[in-house]
């Protein structure tokens, strides 16, 4: 009996010990008021975030530099359960905490993350709330701050006829956003897209997106914080959507003043017909994706002052068709990763077949697709890999017949000279076009955009064709291409001021 007693007694007091450990590790706290605590940040910001959707987590490192443990009295939101943000500290989901513990030379991490109510405002709304630290008697804080914007939010939206759509807000679109064959949607200058991962836009009718120098129309990926990898912009890198498919039966859409970025792709369009302008496509700029940034089969296309840049693949890949591209601008300087890959692709790939799928063999084939027109006039092609030029395969065995017609002239293009040249006229080849910036982030790893501007040493200055040019006086800036003494190849004209 008294062994058991024994027994049950020192299961009692390791049982007492071991609930004494977990809520008390330390005995030896500061208690000295000069004993504070740093922070990774003092204001934690979320970038302009759609009113009723959860934001990503922020975090915030909070440290105790000391060489004595520190118990945290209090950690709380300032607005308690009034506010919008949600709190997370060592683990843990609140509003307030009492007695947090830091080791010595020790941190814990605190989340947060914020889902604001719809404002009513047109224009982006303030919220700001505080979280407040009290140790040893001190008070310290770190500021929370979010701009709400409501927005249209939209899943799986079909457009049967066709409409306007009204610009006072952006749209989020959740899985797709579809044009039926016969309608027009027209989308209104100074519009957003906020695209949710692998959202797209599809096109069976006409999209007529006409935006302007200073409202353009943007299709982006949702994504507002940063990748914690590479401490990037989402904004920045590619593969944060879909892209926009036009069908064959899609003819007739217009982009003007266009900014589309970081999807899988950016212009996808099926085997079609050169009956019919199938894209007329001025003032914009696509970029930054995980594939090609735009194929075509068999369609009639028109480019002109648009700046085609960075994608895992081909910038642009014709099968077939009839194109011409004036005064553009297409470097592919594809950020590379290990998580999005590297390229080692073509700048542009030209060829006059085409894969279709065999529905009797089962199996994709490629079959003769006639390039009647291919022009390049006043533009830059150029990619820095040994690839990072033009590539152009024409079909000389299967159907060597096949129409293969293209041409260059007044370019500036990297390409491989034991070829034959007889299709270029007055371009200049294999020399770099000194862009104003060819990578994401600079020596130190900070954020940086592209810049394909040229500087004032590019090769391209002052030699794009007169002729060609009055046709698109003003670059995709808006700035005259003659003003100088005579106007560059490529999207943008040089000016001292830029």
């Amino acid at each position: 009996m008294h062994k058991l007693r024994l027994i049950l007694l020192s299961s009692v007091v390791l049982t007492l010990a071991s609930i004494m450990a977990c809520t008390d590790k330390y005995d030896d706290y500061s208690t000295n008021p000069n004993d504070i605590l740093s922070f990774s940040a003092d204001t934690l910001s979320f970038d302009t975030i759609i009113s009723t959707v959860t934001t990503p987590t922020g975090t915030v490192l909070v440290y105790n530099p000391g060489s004595k443990p520190l118990l945290i009295s209090s950690v709380g939101l300032v607005k308690g359960a009034g506010s919008p943000y949600n709190m997370v500290v060592d683990g843990v989901s609140g509003e307030r905490f009492e007695q947090v513990e830091i080791g010595a030379r020790d941190s814990i991490f605190v989340y947060i993350n914020v889902k604001l109510d719809e404002n009513g405002q047109v224009k982006p709304v303030l919220y700001e709330d505080q979280v407040v630290f009290i140790t040893n008697g001190i008070q310290q804080k770190v500021v929370l701050q979010a701009y709400g914007q409501d927005a249209y939010i939209w899943h799986g939206k079909v457009f049967e006829e066709s409409d306007t759509l009204p610009n006072n807000k952006p749209y989020l679109i959740y899985d797709s956003l579809e044009i039926k064959e016969g309608a027009t949607l027209t989308i209104q200058e100074g519009t957003t897209f906020y695209m949710h991962s692998n959202a797209r836009i599809k096109v069976f009718g006409k999209l007529t997106a006409k935006g302007s120098i200073d409202h353009r129309i943007v299709f982006r990926g949702d994504r507002m914080d940063n990748d914690y990898m590479v401490n990037i912009p989402y904004d920045r890198l590619p593969g944060q959507w879909n892209g926009i498919h036009f069908y064959g039966t899609s003819f007739g859409n217009e982009l003007d003043y266009v900014y589309i970025r970081n999807g899988y792709y950016g212009l996808n369009f099926d085997a079609s017909t050169t009956g019919q302008l199938k894209l007329k496509i001025k003032n914009s700029i696509v970029t930054n994706v995980k594939g090609t940034l735009i194929s075509a089969a068999g369609c009639w296309i028109e480019g002109e002052n648009c700046e085609f840049s960075n994608s895992q693949y081909h910038l642009l890949y014709l099968e077939g068709g009839k194109y011409n591209f004036t005064h553009c601008t297409m470097a592919n300087y594809y950020f590379p990763h290990q998580q999005w890959g590297s390229s080692s692709n073509p700048t542009i790939g030209i060829t006059n077949r085409k894969a279709e799928y065999d529905e009797v063999n089962k199996k994709t084939a490629w079959v003769p697709s006639p390039l009647e027109q291919a022009d390049f006039v006043n533009c830059i092609i150029y990619g820095p890999n040994s690839q990072g030029g033009i590539a152009l395969a024409k079909d000389t065995v299967d159907a060597p017949s096949t129409p293969f017609n293209y041409s260059f002239l007044n370019c500036l293009v990297l390409y491989d000279e034991k070829k034959t040249k007889d299709k270029f006229t007055d371009c200049i080849f294999n020399e770099n076009p000194r862009f104003l910036s060819t990578t994401i982030v600079d020596q130190n790893e900070v954020s940086i955009p592209y810049d394909f501007r040229i500087d004032s040493i590019s090769p391209a200055r002052n030699v794009a064709n007169v002729e060609a040019a009055q046709k698109a006086p003003s670059d995709l800036n808006g700035i005259s291409r003659f003003s100088d003494e005579g106007p560059d190849a490529g999207a943008y004209e040089y000016t001292p001021k830029q």
